[in-house]
């Protein structure tokens, strides 16, 4: 999706109908860049696009009510509105809202437009929905100052990924193949219903898979709130940290540093506690063998081996001792002699070729189990030695960040007690919430395998009968396409976030002065880390570079899926990525670097900027990219009495942003590329 134009009509600061943008929408110039001074309409040319589609704004737009421009008020006029021209999948579409200020509501008007002529589409906001969805506008059309704040939108970014990313279609079959299977289920319990064990199996499983359901739906909530505690927490941290007491920053910055070592020690004794049990399970029958392999060594006597005198004989020697007719010793060996039936006998005892192979293996078996088990109790001690010492570590990253605690609350200042308060009540309901989320892991993981064991017992029971085996047969399939499709859920999901981390990644070790990268958690929660694995506590300059550059390899990867032939995702979303102040918290580096990935990961970027964010390196870096630019221009009617022209320098034409004694208050849009 790519938009073509806008026209606004009245609309907020847009005073009359002449209010037009052309978007540019070649591939390679794919920049519009609209610039205007604070408070002349960038944010409501961001806004009037989202009230357009969805009778919404974002949340820092003021007076929501007040629509209609406040001059053609006073002209009688009651409406207002806004038209969007864009294209979908080849087709172009016309999208107009119109408010009636005396009626206080709005209405929205969709079109197909073909050849000059205007079809009206009847579900207009199913289709938008279909373009965009609602729940990820926010994604494409935001605030560049409040980009910080992408994560903590109450459980819903993961989700609205998933959603730009062509999830929904599979994940709606997944709950489609679970209606059918329980419409099947009953199906099968009703023509069987006189099989009372049957019935019985039936039901409980029936119970035990409503149970699940609704547990995983309790544990999504659990870990959507968990992950907004855990953002809660950092934003707290960072507040103490840049709360301006020189010791509770100092303090609070070693008690997140003994933090990050205290997670990194467990972590580490996890590893070698399952680094332990894989010991035992793997090698740890061997102790048990050590004995027996030594007491086996000595049984077997190297004589045995070797076929040395004396016996058991080997039936070798005992066999060419009679064919030659003369013993070892050199004395005679007739037939029939005493002599000789005396060594005949001896094979009945002596070791064949079979016997001295297998007495051969044993040994060696032995000895594997021998050395086996002393490498098993070597290796175990060293991991015992590790357990031990990241033990000790942890109760040390411990006791220090008690003391360090302790010593942060002895500091007399009221906003930072207020914010340990609030710090305080956080990490309680991380902990309780923590533990709620272990519960209801386990109780899942019990019904797992109590639903794997009633579907075998159902299968025990079920009746012979033609229908009940196809029927029988339909749910199995059922059951494997749901497996199969929740599969490839998980390893897509998976492969998303390596190379959507990967992106930025690149992008970091490109722009970001700092070694760190990004890490990427289940729920899409992104945070940027030192080589050791540690959290690093981000500069509100760092949290919009990352932030752009992750929404931006997102968009990126959307338009990548969109051009997918695979049969099991719906195409990714592809839309405008339009950013409102982009560079506001960014200095000149970062700007540099933002204004030079955002256009190479975007499909059409449209950027709003003011003269501040416009000076310096953005402009040489973004120029090629650049197919359409506008300015906005304040009108006021009053005279002008020394106030500011706002000049703005663009490709070496200089524009004034201010126009005094005009004839109308509000701003205008000019085209100047």
């Amino acid at each position: 999706m790519k938009i073509k134009r806008i026209k606004l009509t009245n609309f907020r600061q847009f005073y009359g109908n002449d209010n037009k943008i052309e978007f540019s929408t070649d591939r390679e110039k794919n920049v519009t860049l609209i610039h205007a001074e604070n408070g002349v309409g960038k944010t409501t040319i961001l806004n009037s696009i989202l009230w357009c589609f969805y009778d919404k704004f974002t949340a820092d737009f003021e007076k929501k009510e007040e629509l209609v421009n406040l001059d053609a008020k006073k002209e009688g006029i009651t409406k207002c509105g806004v038209e969007v021209e864009f294209f979908h999948e080849g087709n172009t579409y016309s999208a107009s809202r119109t408010f009636d200020s005396t009626l206080g509501t709005s209405k929205l008007s969709l079109f197909s437009v073909s050849g000059g002529s205007y079809e009206p589409i009847r579900s207009d906001k199913r289709f938008l929905n279909s373009v965009i969805p609602e729940d990820m506008a926010e994604y494409f059309l935001f605030h560049g100052e409040g980009i910080s704040q992408l994560q903590a939108n109450k459980g819903n970014f993961r989700k609205a990924i998933r959603d730009i990313l062509g999830f929904t279609l599979a994940e709606q079959a997944i709950e489609d193949f679970g209606q059918i299977r329980e419409e099947w289920n009953s199906k099968l319990t009703k023509i069987n219903n006189a099989n009372a064990k049957f019935v019985k199996v039936q039901e409980k499983l029936k119970e035990n898979t409503t149970t699940l359901t609704t547990k995983k739906l309790q544990q999504k909530d659990i870990l959507d709130r968990l992950s907004e505690l855990e953002l809660e927490r950092q934003r707290i941290d960072d507040e103490i940290i840049s709360c301006k007491v020189a010791d509770a920053t100092e303090l609070k910055k070693r008690i997140k540093s003994a933090e990050n070592s205290l997670d990194s020690h467990k972590a580490n004794l996890k590893r070698e506690q399952v680094r332990r049990q894989k010991l035992i399970g793997e090698y740890g029958w061997r102790v048990f063998g050590l004995d027996i392999s030594e007491k086996s060594l000595s049984f077997i006597d190297t004589t045995t081996l070797t076929g040395k005198v004396p016996a058991p004989y080997d039936e070798t020697l005992v066999k060419d001792i009679i064919s030659s007719a003369r013993c070892i010793c050199g004395r005679d060996v007739c037939p029939e002699s005493p002599e000789h039936n005396a060594i005949l006998s001896l094979l009945d005892h002596a070791n064949t070729a079979e016997i001295k192979q297998n007495i051969m293996k044993a040994r060696s078996f032995a000895e594997t189990i021998g050395n086996k088990s002393r490498d098993f109790i070597d290796n175990l001690l060293e991991v015992g030695r590790s357990v031990k010492s990241f033990n000790n570590l942890i109760a040390s990253s411990k006791e220090s960040i008690t003391q360090l605690n302790v010593e942060l609350d002895k500091i007399d200042d009221s906003k930072l007690k207020v914010l340990r308060s609030q710090e305080m009540d956080v990490k309680e309901k991380i902990t309780r919430f923590s533990a709620s989320q272990r519960v209801i892991s386990k109780e899942i993981a019990e019904l797992q395998n109590s639903i794997a064991s009633l579907k075998k017992e159902a299968e025990k029971q079920l009746p012979s009968g033609a229908e009940s085996y196809s029927l029988h047969k339909c749910i199995k399939f059922v059951e494997q396409l749901t497996d199969l499709s929740e599969r490839k859920l998980r390893e897509t999901e998976k492969d998303s976030k390596f190379l959507i981390a990967k992106d930025v990644n690149e992008i970091l070790s490109t722009f970001s002065r700092k070694d760190y990268s990004v890490r990427v958690s289940d729920t899409f929660n992104f945070e940027l880390v030192r080589e050791d694995g540690n959290i690093v506590a981000k500069s509100k300059g760092e949290k919009l570079l990352l932030n752009l550059a992750f929404v931006s390899a997102l968009i990126n990867m959307a338009e990548q899926r969109s051009k997918a032939d695979g049969k099991f995702l719906q195409p990714g979303t592809v839309a405008p990525f339009i950013i409102d102040a982009p560079f506001g918290e960014l200095d000149e580096t970062y700007r540099e670097a933002t204004a030079k990935f955002l256009p190479e990961n975007s499909e059409q970027l449209v950027l709003l900027l003011s003269s501040s964010h416009w000076r310096g390196t953005v402009g040489k870096t973004i120029e090629d990219k650049v197919g359409c630019e506008y300015i906005l221009v304040s009108h006021k009617k009053y005279h002008r009495n020394g106030k500011p022209l706002d000049e703005i320098y663009i490709n070496n034409n200089k524009y004034n942003q201010s126009e005094y004694n005009s004839s109308f208050n509000g701003s205008t849009i000019v085209k100047v590329k």
